[in-house]
């Protein structure tokens, strides 16, 4: 009886083993991406799909001996299909050698060096870098695969060289339709980070473009509350680490009388010298092409729905019925 046993454990491992053997011998490797919220059965399923595995049963069987389930990142990876199933579960679960770097719209530099330090172990040397060399409102927002040892100018190149591909898109007519109403590039940067940070969602773009335009080519001031919490966050965050800041502060009306800046809307009567956040592409598109509005005046009730006004009565009129 025993003599049997040890035969039927000594033929599944003999099983085991052959359906762990790698699929090729080719030790090439191949860039292996494993997009962001990919459940588990859904990489096994594409490596099985792309070569990389002979059997996804003992793979997974592998994954469960060593405790290994639900521990495999997304990212971009370096394997050969001549890796076992044992080597082939051990190189993923070293981790990729590029991460997923998201970066959403509306960030400040400081924080897109904030995200840049938690997904790939920045000291805060490098933190510190990366704002020295980045330059404001160009760091696209996006979804990026970066090399873990990926120094800052590198990264500030990859955001910037991704700005200019959607900026200057040949499949669109974006650049020579602002060019073409006179608007220069830097300008149309600054204002389309006011309106990333002013819009409570996609469709209110277009109206405080419109609305931004009306008051520049009056002459008013813009009197946009984004600008003065730039201006405070950059006067009251330290380097290193910006960790504590609040970088979009809520205001009082103290705030906005005392708040001495040349990013202070309240103050003077144009643009910010720069941007203020880097913003989207639906902002930027919002600029060039404004909703046709006669409002001077805008607010967002706190279900973020927008409500425009042409006049300053209607706009007090617009905070008592929507704001107190």
């Amino acid at each position: 009886m025993l003599l049997f046993l040890f035969a039927v454990l000594l033929g599944l491992g003999g099983f085991v083993l052959l359906k762990a053997q790698a699929p090729l011998k080719t030790s090439e490797k191949e860039r292996f991406v494993i997009p962001l919220q990919t459940s588990e059965e859904k990489i096994v399923a594409n490596l099985k799909e792309k070569g990389f595995l002979k059997s996804k049963r003992i793979f997974n069987l592998i994954l469960s001996l060593k405790g290994w389930h639900a521990k495999i990142e997304p990212g971009a990876y370096l394997i050969a299909k001549n890796m076992n199933a044992y080597q082939l579960a051990k190189t993923l679960l070293a981790g990729p050698f590029q991460r997923w770097v998201v970066i959403p719209p509306g960030k400040r530099k400081e924080q897109v060096a904030l995200i840049l330090k938690q997904t790939l172990a920045w000291p805060d040397e490098m933190v510190l870098s990366f704002v020295q060399v980045a330059e404001e409102g160009y760091l696209y927002p996006d979804s990026y695969l970066i090399n873990t040892d990926a120094d800052p100018q590198q990264v500030v190149q990859k955001l910037k060289a991704n700005f200019n591909e959607k900026f200057d898109s040949p499949a669109g007519e974006l650049q020579k339709d602002l060019l073409e109403q006179n608007i220069r590039n830097d300008t149309a940067i600054k204002i389309a980070s006011l309106i990333e940070r002013e819009s409570g969602g996609p469709e209110d773009k277009p109206i405080i473009a419109g609305i931004i335009w009306n008051r520049l080519l009056e002459g008013m001031k813009l009197e946009i509350d984004a600008t003065i919490q730039y201006a405070l966050a950059t006067e009251n965050c330290f380097e290193p680490t910006f960790e504590d800041c609040d970088f979009w502060p809520k205001l009082t009306g103290e705030m906005i009388r005392k708040t001495d800046s040349v990013y202070n809307t309240y103050q003077i009567d144009a643009l910010p010298p720069g941007p203020i956040c880097s913003p989207s592409l639906a902002s930027i598109k919002a600029v060039a092409y404004p909703a046709e509005t006669e409002a001077f005046y805008y607010l967002h009730s706190p279900d973020k729905q927008i409500h425009t006004a042409k006049t300053f009565k209607e706009h007090q009129e617009n905070i008592e019925k929507y704001l107190k």
